[in-house]
């Protein structure tokens, strides 16, 4: 063995003069921060032989992390908060309780996605969003129910045990429904064929899955996880579904009658009127449903929300000691027009986006001639024009 390997550690490479300790044998050599790291996992690996992993939870704590990163759908948050809660009780009772896998319906930048990842967040547990529309029956060309889970035990790092803990996060689930319920003699590949091949998933099952070569897999081989305890969330907006709640409350007086009550809630029926098959709305019965956000809401998106488009655009300006600033009217102005087109929250970036984006091409111009201060207005929303800008005044 050549002296100078013995005079860095095999396993990060930093020299000894790059450690405080640098513990050598015949062979090879270890630092005291790789000692210390070992130790933490080793140590890790025993309270996980001691515990189950499942984690002490309470629904109020998850609906008040819920509301500290997400803007309204307040009903919403407490269901799925109870869902989880349910759901991490099961893990320790298996027994007892059935899975809590949820269906969340909402209209385009409601928040279907985020509430699902900010759950994951509080669990702090392997969180994985797949495409329905990508996936096909197994035989033919696309991504098949096992590229999921593989993928989501390479997102738990290779750790099999908390990658069976996760959460899968299946969006445009609408997107796979049939186009009828009368049952097609020939092979849907983009629809039922696909719900068919996810039943026994999301109902939990072990499932043989075809890891990609990497470091932590280099030959690519097989393994086994349990799907039993992986957390399904399906996601679409479902657009149309409202025609069918609505065509079940009847004409005239009975529709007056029974439309409050009625047709702004979803019901598994409803979900396979859509096109979903009975067998898998079975497994995805727990329905979350999410309002359109309100003016009011897109509003507070913009100035309170920890993922603001502007508040990221505020912190970007301020590693310039520029100070970018927004005026209530103009904050205003931009969740009424995403409000008005439909587009809910994830039109604010778009605006934001677009307003900044000569500014922010012409940045070292602008330092150049000192600016200290950007300033969106009402105008400059109207007119989607280039901010108004203030520079050091030198005199």
């Amino acid at each position: 063995m050549p002296k100078e390997t013995l005079n860095k550690c095999s396993f990060c490479n930093k020299t000894k003069e790059d450690v405080n300790k640098l513990i050598a044998s015949e062979t090879s050599a270890i630092c005291d921060e790789c000692v210390d790291k070992c130790g933490l996992i080793l140590q890790g690996d025993d309270i996980k032989k001691e515990d189950t992993g499942v984690i002490d939870i309470d629904p109020h704590e998850i609906k008040e992390f819920l509301d500290s990163n997400v803007i309204g759908q307040s009903d919403a948050k407490m269901q799925m908060a109870v869902s989880v809660y349910l759901h991490y009780k099961r893990l320790r009772s298996p027994n007892i309780l059935e899975k809590s896998n949820m269906c969340i319906i909402g209209p385009t930048g409601s928040g279907k996605t985020l509430l699902a990842k900010t759950i994951a967040n509080y669990l702090d547990v392997p969180f994985y969003i797949a495409d329905a529309t990508t996936l096909t029956e197994s035989g033919y060309v696309g991504d098949d129910v096992e590229t999921i889970i593989a993928s989501l035990v390479e997102h738990a790092k290779g750790d099999i045990a908390l990658a069976e803990r996760g959460i899968v996060f299946l969006d445009e689930i609408d997107k796979v429904a049939r186009k009828s319920e009368n049952v097609s003699i020939t092979r849907d590949v983009s629809g039922e064929g696909v719900q068919q091949a996810l039943l026994k998933v999301i109902e939990g099952t072990k499932l043989k899955v075809q890891m990609k070569r990497n470091r932590k897999h280099p030959q690519g081989e097989s393994i086994e996880v349990d799907t039993s305890n992986i957390l399904f969330i399906c996601s679409g907006a479902f657009v149309g579904l409202e025609h069918i709640k609505k065509a079940e409350t009847g004409l005239g007086f009975i529709a007056n009658q029974s439309e409050s009550e009625n047709v702004h809630k979803t019901t598994e029926d409803h979900l396979i009127k859509y096109g979903l098959i009975p067998e898998f709305v079975g497994r995805i019965g727990n329905i979350v449903e999410l309002q359109k956000l309100t003016v009011n809401e897109l509003e507070k998106i913009i100035s309170e929300s920890k993922i603001s488009p502007f508040l990221q655009y505020q912190n970007i300006f301020a590693t310039e000691d520029i100070q970018l600033e927004l005026h209530s009217e103009a904050s205003q102005l931009i969740a009424e027009k995403c409000f008005d087109s439909d587009i809910g929250a994830r039109g604010i970036k778009n605006y934001f986006d677009e307003i900044l984006r000569t500014t922010i091409y012409d940045i070292t111009q602008l330092k150049a001639k000192q600016i200290k201060k950007i300033t969106i207005d009402k105008s400059v929303v109207t007119n989607m024009s280039t901010p108004k800008y203030q520079f050091e005044d030198l005199n």
